[in-house]
């Protein structure tokens, strides 16, 4: 039997471009990080990006023995994450108006895959490494608005974890990988190609279009996903926005401004994820898109299960 342990990881002080790193407890089953950002500013006609203060956080990496990466993602993804699970965002404070003010954000950083039928099946056994680190890329306080100065903020982390826990026998270690690559659109074109990685098992690609920094439904016009002649995936992009809000229970419309979701485990089960690893040598996303005035780009978003070939409970 398992009990839940809820404990304080640590905190990071922010400097403006500079990387700060917080080291995990390895002790237990993690099943998530819960992070709350804390910002002192002063504001002088602030006017906010779409995605706000979590613009000051542009990558957060889970980075195991040193070399194994879990997670590389930035903040805003993580608050999305939240918005896809439950229809809103974590409860924010979040203050415009003049003067020397405090907001606070939420996020998770998920081990434990959300949505899923068996969501342990990826979490995260700390105990297994010799490190176990959360690195935090800071932003500048341009990435947040205008009329903002960042006076201080702080990232505080704790964590979820089952103590007692064990993976069936035999069962292979997994891991929730989130990745993310942005590329700039700098003309219009019915067929702007990326090309994703291949031998993985996708779970899921969000996808961002931002002018200026501001998320915006007006950049893509269409969606494809495929490799070579066989297409999984071709949606007009505003009618994946909208079954988004749909099957997502998205409370405010808005709130998906700007984001494509290709969900590949809708039924949360990781048997109907698009595993690469076999007759599958290409995957290509293809866009429609119609470049906008000012700089123009696109993030996709990659959630991957990734199984390893080790077991953490060997057979009796």
């Amino acid at each position: 039997m398992a009990r839940t342990y809820l404990r304080k990881e640590g905190q990071a002080s922010y400097t403006a471009s500079t990387q700060s790193r917080i080291m995990l407890s390895r002790n237990y089953h993690i099943k998530y990080l819960l992070c709350k950002l804390t910002i002192n500013h002063t504001n002088a006609t602030a006017v906010l990006k779409s995605d706000g203060f979590a613009n000051l956080i542009n990558a957060i990496q889970i980075v195991a023995n040193g070399n194994k990466t879990i997670k590389h993602i930035d903040a805003k993804k993580l608050t999305y994450n939240a918005l896809y699970s439950n229809g809103k965002a974590m409860e924010n404070t979040i203050v415009t108006t003049d003067g020397a003010k405090t907001s606070t954000i939420y996020f998770t950083v998920d081990f434990s895959r959300r949505g899923m039928v068996r969501p342990e099946d990826t979490i995260e056994n700390s105990s297994l490494y010799t490190t176990f680190d959360m690195m935090i890329d800071w932003a500048n306080a341009g990435a947040v608005g205008t009329g903002v100065t960042i006076n201080n903020a702080t990232l505080e982390v704790s964590s979820n974890q089952l103590v007692g826990y064990a993976r069936n026998a035999g069962e292979r270690i997994a891991h929730n990988v989130e990745t993310q690559l942005t590329e700039e659109i700098t003309s219009s074109t019915t067929e702007y190609q990326i090309n994703l990685p291949v031998k993985k098992v996708y779970q899921s690609l969000l996808i961002s279009a931002n002018v200026d920094g501001n998320r915006s439904n007006a950049v893509i016009n269409g969606i494809k996903l495929k490799s070579g002649t066989t297409i999984f995936m071709e949606w007009k992009a505003d009618d994946i926005r909208v079954d988004n809000i749909d099957r997502h229970k998205i409370i405010t419309n808005s709130d998906a401004n700007g984001l494509f979701l290709l969900d590949l485990v809708g039924r949360g089960r990781n048997s109907d994820a698009l595993d690469t690893r076999g007759e599958f040598n290409t995957l290509e996303l293809v866009l429609d898109v119609t470049k906008q005035t000012g700089t123009n780009t696109v993030t996709v978003y990659s959630d991957v299960f990734d199984v390893e070939s080790s077991v953490e409970v060997k057979k009796a």
